[in-house]
């Protein structure tokens, strides 16, 4: 059975405020027992509180290995420059990319809050080395593997990641407690680096076997503060199967600091630890166990039927956790909680093997509730609360219940009863034993950490990359500043060349711009100038006919007509304050206003403009595709009907123009593609768009353009 020893903290308080004294003798033995004032055991990554009732960030609180694990920006002068002439830190920037999309692909960890009781195991001030932990397993084991959790803590207002995590170290087993004789099955030295220290250490110990596991630390953790030496674990796991069989196993040590709630021998296998859950990947669409009672009650239960009277080894039991604004396990879970087995579904005679009050539910975080017995068998395992003297409406949730017998988990898929079930939407009874907690799937506890391990590599390899990153930057800037006094009139001449060459650009882009309005004037407004010309001077000659003539004077309104029209669209494409895409989708629909007044015709958006500037040689083949395009229909299509849509929600833009016409068939031997065809494709091309034109003969013509915006 797993127990709790709290001191109430009301006690306390109302002691302290009695008598002020024994505030500084508290203080003094605290002083005495610790070399370090150690506040909290901190989750290995920074925590960052939601905002009250914001329950969009409750859900699931993604932790980031370190603080901004990634690319990060270029913000200093120094770096900007450093990057401009180091080849080597471009490399480590992509092999920082790298790793930080490995990281992305690896399970999430949800983040938890920071325990301020059950820290671990610390050691004593014993001058004997080397300092060791032992597990005494009860009987001879065979482990697939053993983990060691390191302590992040915080000591003096500073955050110490892989607080007393000895630099060296050694596992033995032996069936001796004195290990007179024993097996090494894990000899290991910790690199020097921030990342190894966040996240368990693991290794496969398959083909080992015996009763006793020592963990004995033959270099120790140095404080670079205090300069003293320390052994320090926050739990030892020792798995098989994917359990962890380590859980409420005595644990002795050479020495110990035992100081009340925070550091003993006992914590180390009582199977809390600050990353929670043994989460895999997937969402669930469940969130467990819900009794509500129709009436007030003094009592509630649910109960899981195994079926057959089992060996029953041990009893996870996971909290509900569903996304709430409230987190904490104290005011989710109110009641006290008795966990009982038997052979009988009534629970005649039962065997009580945990009975836990508010205040140690809420010890145990976000972790499993872990129960450990031995030489135990039941059918069924019920648990119950009690709501006290006074009946009154109970309510509770519960995500999951799992009961290993060996290393099977015997309660998986299990019929399950309860005297208050209260069923809607994602609660039921039988969710209680679907391998889901309210958040994700549950997964084995070496799965769990083997992915922690990778991370914790990754994480390690990210760091000592920024670690010479910053070097580089450091050393290639200093440099440079060394050469500034001899180059200066060099960088000088840099600058004045960079600065020409950008004048060179601009007047090489004027240039471009205005070449490509000559030849608008040229191909457009001087052709129908030409046009105007000659038919004035046909015109002369047919004085004698007047109908003719005033067939060419109506041809030269025309072309003036249209003419007036272009040089209008040039002016526009030009002129200052009008280059925003709601003011272009304003010019496209007083187009077709004015080229399809004889047609009957549709023009819709689908989202919104902007007014974001567009470059002048984006708006300008746009808007020369689209008037290309209502041009080709006026006098080639015959169309009757004609459809506008664009779609300007997302990249890339969509444009879909379609009429009703005569059509074409590009696959006929005699058909040649005109100067109409060849500019759309010509003008997609030059903003980066793709064109497709889909044409058959009787059935009308469909142009669309997909072009990304600038």
């Amino acid at each position: 059975m797993l127990e709790f020893s709290l001191w109430p903290t009301e006690q306390v308080s109302l002691v302290v405020v009695r008598h002020p004294s024994i505030l500084l003798v508290l203080l003094f033995l605290a002083g005495v027992c610790m070399p370090f004032d150690l506040y909290a055991q901190l989750s290995p990554f920074p925590t960052s509180a939601p905002k009250a009732g914001d329950s969009a960030s409750v859900p699931d609180l993604l932790a980031p290995d370190m603080p901004d694990v990634g690319i990060n920006p270029r913000r200093s002068s120094a770096e900007r420059i450093a990057y401009l002439f180091s080849r080597d830190l471009r490399d480590i920037e992509e092999a920082q990319s790298d790793i930080a999309a490995e990281l992305s692909r690896l399970p999430r960890v949800t983040r938890e809050a920071q325990r301020v009781t059950s820290f671990g195991y610390h050691s004593g001030r014993s001058k004997q080395r080397p300092k060791w932990v032992q597990i005494d397993m009860g009987e001879s084991v065979s482990p697939d593997a053993i983990a060691l959790f390191p302590v992040t803590a915080e000591v003096d207002d500073e955050t110490v990641f892989g607080y007393g995590f000895p630099r060296a170290f050694r596992v033995d087993v032996s069936d001796d407690p004195d290990f007179r004789n024993y097996d090494t099955i894990v000899e290991a030295r910790m690199e020097d680096m921030d990342g190894m220290k966040r996240w368990p250490y693991m290794r496969e110990t398959e083909g080992s076997s015996g009763r006793y596991y020592r963990v004995t630390a033959t270099a120790l953790w140095h404080s670079s503060t205090s300069g003293q030496e320390i052994f320090a674990l926050s739990e030892v796991m020792i798995l098989k199967g994917g359990c962890n069989l380590a859980v409420g196993k005595p644990v002795i040590a050479l020495d110990s600091t035992e100081r009340g709630d925070q550091w003993s021998t006992q914590y180390l296998c009582d199977g809390i630890t600050t990353l929670g859950i043994p989460h895999g990947e997937q969402e669930s669409p469940t969130f467990g166990f819900r009794a509500l009672s129709p009436a007030p009650a003094t009592t509630s239960w649910v109960q899981v039927d195994l079926g057959e009277s089992v060996r029953i080894d041990q009893i996870e039991l996971i909290l509900a956790d569903p996304p709430t604004p409230v987190p904490d396990p104290t005011v989710r879970f109110p009641y006290p909680m008795q966990i009982e087995i038997s052979d009988n579904p009534e629970m005649v005679e039962p065997v009580v093997v945990g009975h836990f009050n508010p205040s140690q539910i809420g010890m145990i975080s976000n972790n499993p509730l872990i129960i450990p017995m031995s030489d135990t068998k039941a059918r069924y395992v019920r648990i119950s609360v009690q709501a006290g003297k006074v009946a009154k409406e109970i309510s509770f949730e519960l995500a999951e219940l799992i009961v290993y017998s060996g290393t099977k988990n015997v309660a998986a898929g299990r019929p399950v009863t309860a005297l208050h079930p209260f069923k809607v939407d994602r609660w039921a009874p039988g969710f209680l034993v679907d391998g889901y907690s309210s958040r994700r799937n549950l997964v084995s506890y070496d799965e769990w950490i083997s992915e922690l391990v990778k991370r914790n590599r990754l994480v390690g390899s990210w760091v000592a990359k920024e670690n010479l990153r910053l070097q580089l930057v450091d050393r290639t800037f200093t440099e440079g500043i060394a050469s500034v006094g001899s180059g200066v009139f060099g960088a000088l001449a840099f600058v004045l060349f960079a600065l020409s060459r950008g004048r060179i650009k601009r007047r090489k882009d004027l240039e471009a711009l205005r070449q490509r309005i000559a030849s608008d004037l040229h191909d457009d407004i001087g052709s129908n100038l030409s046009s105007i010309a000659l038919l004035a001077e046909l015109g002369k000659t047919e004085v004698d006919d007047p109908e003719l003539v005033i067939e060419e004077l109506s041809d030269i309104k025309a072309t003036a007509d249209k003419t007036i029209e272009s040089m209008r669209d040039i002016v526009w494409l030009i002129r200052p304050g009008e280059e925003t895409w709601t003011q272009l989708l304003a010019r496209f629909r007083e187009t077709a206003s004015k080229l399809l007044r004889a047609h009957e015709y549709t023009f819709t958006v689908e989202g919104e403009g902007h007014d974001d500037r567009l470059p002048l040689d984006f708006k300008r083949d746009l808007f020369l595709f689209y008037k290309e395009v209502l041009n080709n229909i006026v006098r080639h299509a015959a169309a009757k009907n004609v459809s506008i849509s664009i779609d300007c929600r997302r990249q890339p833009l969509h444009i879909r123009i379609t009429d009703d016409g005569k059509g074409y068939d590009n696959l006929d031997e005699g058909f040649g593609e005109g100067n109409g065809l060849r500019n759309l494709r010509m003008r997609a091309q030059s903003i980066g768009g793709n064109v497709r034109m889909q044409s058959a003969p009787g059935e009308g013509t469909t142009v669309q353009l997909n072009v990304p915006m600038p």
